[in-house]
């Protein structure tokens, strides 16, 4: 028979421990292993309680003694309050400049906040360069070299003010900017340049930017100079924003775009576009006033485009080309008439992506709208349309003619709602101007829908200091009892009636 005999003992184990005599040594090993499984539960036992006694005991020590520094997690709020890098506009370049100024200043009183402030990526993943005739390059360069040492990626944004003598320096500056070391770290470039834009995208190709996903450009006339560019060689290229004058030339673009801004632009080049990127989520484009070219014929199918934006005198809204566009995803659509012509001519438009619109805004400089056409655009049927939004320059007319096309006929007045619109939610008039007497405002309510759920904004812009004067007690005791429970909000001026 085997007993237990010379095995190191524990104190843990004597109470439980007595003299044992096995039968076997297979039974010896089934009670060492449950022994050592009971000593491995009561040693994490023991890790536990050391924890949870060393944790208090520096709580109580931190209780009673006097404060000497304080907690990272304190000096990092300290420093996230004043700084702020989080939040900071991205578009406003002196502003991220004072984030950058308070953080160099806090960086300065102790090291703690030196530590957090490089321990910031917000702080340097965008970079400003303002270069002038004036201003030294070093201090740029300096600064570039320090931000792109603490970032995984950057996004560089260069104001070139240099005027059009001085593009000879410019290769030099250009040159000690935009290093290898810099470049292979730019995820987003933006160019802000009147006259020098060739050179600088001289520079810009997928093996010198291999991570460049966004692209914004403004360079007024200087868009000629991009003519030579072939932005179809950045293959991880989204974003595409480019503000300038165009003229009669091809623009070529990868199909990896999502995003694209293009202002001033031929329709011949935007409907280029729209073939070379078929993967668009967003589109804006500014076509210009009147159309310069004939309606399309190939297909144009963007199956994952969710907002357009463009001009109404434009080959995608003539019916003619309607039959080739397939916009299946279509959710936002904001269409800017550009002329005073009262036909909008976008019906045929809006009825082929009613399906799936959930917001449309039209903006006009027309005096009058085509009622005929207007009271059609306003019957159409949008299932899921939530937003509906008109807006005008410079006359009240086509809103008041946008009010009457959506009040009801006298066959719906049974009706709470426009049946046709099951998902509308708002419903925005919005005029630059308020020539408009309010009695005028007032009498157009009257025959207002009365669902509560349905939410209307008109609102009007006034340069008159005596705009309220036009708002009597009486006019706007009957707004009240007009009103009632429907919600209807009025801006008039400045001020909210």
């Amino acid at each position: 028979m085997a007993s237990e005999a010379n095995v190191p003992q524990c104190g843990h184990l004597r109470p439980h421990t007595a003299p044992y005599v096995f039968v076997n040594e297979q039974a010896e090993l089934i009670h060492v292993n449950e022994q050592l499984s009971s000593v491995g539960r009561h040693i994490a036992e023991l890790n536990t309680l050391q924890s949870t006694l060393r944790r208090r005991t520096l709580q109580l020590h931190n209780l009673l003694s006097p404060i000497h520094t304080l907690p990272i997690e304190i000096l990092s709020y300290i420093f996230q309050l004043v700084v702020t890098p989080e939040s900071y506009d991205h578009s406003n370049a002196s502003f991220y400049r004072e984030c950058l100024d308070q953080a160099l200043v806090l960086s300065s009183v102790t090291s703690q906040f030196r530590h957090i402030a490089f321990g910031t990526p917000e702080l340097w993943n965008r970079i400003p360069l303002r270069i002038t005739k004036d201003k030294t390059i070093d201090n740029a360069s300096s600064m570039l070299q320090h931000c792109v040492a603490r970032a995984s990626s950057v996004t560089i944004c260069v104001s070139d003010r240099l005027n059009y003598e001085s593009g000879g320096d410019l290769h030099s500056v250009i040159e000690t900017l935009l290093t290898s070391e810099t470049t292979r770290k730019v995820k987003a470039f933006e160019l802000y340049s009147l006259y020098h834009a060739s050179s600088w995208m001289s520079k810009l190709d997928s093996s010198s930017f291999p991570m460049v996903e966004s692209l914004i450009i403004t360079c007024g006339i200087g868009t000629k100079h991009l003519s030579g560019f072939d932005f179809g060689t950045l293959n991880n290229l989204t974003q595409l924003d480019i503000d300038g004058t165009w003229r009669d030339f091809s623009l070529t673009a990868p199909p990896s775009v999502l995003y694209l801004n293009i202002y001033r632009v031929p329709q011949k080049m935007f409907l280029s576009l729209l073939y070379q990127c078929p993967n668009l989520v967003e589109c804006s484009a500014d076509t210009g006033r009147e159309l310069d070219g004939p309606p399309f014929t190939k297909p144009i199918i963007l199956k994952h485009l969710k907002r357009l934006h463009t001009g109404t005198m434009n080959a995608i809204t003539r019916k003619a080309s309607l039959q080739h566009l397939q916009l299946p995803s279509l959710e936002s659509l904001h269409l800017d008439h550009f002329t005073k012509r009262r036909s909008l001519g976008i019906v045929p438009l809006c009825c082929n992506v009613s399906a799936t619109l959930t917001s449309l805004t039209i903006h006009t400089y027309s005096i009058m709208f085509d009622h005929d056409e207007l009271y059609q655009l306003c019957r159409v049927t949008f299932p899921k349309l939530r937003d509906l939004k008109f807006t005008t320059a410079e006359y009240f007319l086509p809103l008041a003619s946008a009010f009457r096309a959506l009040s009801p006929r006298d066959y719906e007045y049974n009706n709470p709602r426009p049946l046709h619109l099951p998902a509308l939610r708002s419903i925005t008039l919005h005029s630059d101007v308020a020539e408009v007497e309010p009695r005028v405002i007032v009498h157009l309510l009257k025959n207002w829908w009365s669902d509560e759920a349905l939410h209307l904004h008109l609102e009007f812009q006034s340069y008159s200091y005596n705009h309220q004067k036009d708002w009597t007690p009486e006019l706007r005791e009957e707004l009240k009892s007009i009103v009632g429970k429907r919600q209807i909000e009025i801006i008039w001026g400045r001020d909210k009636l």
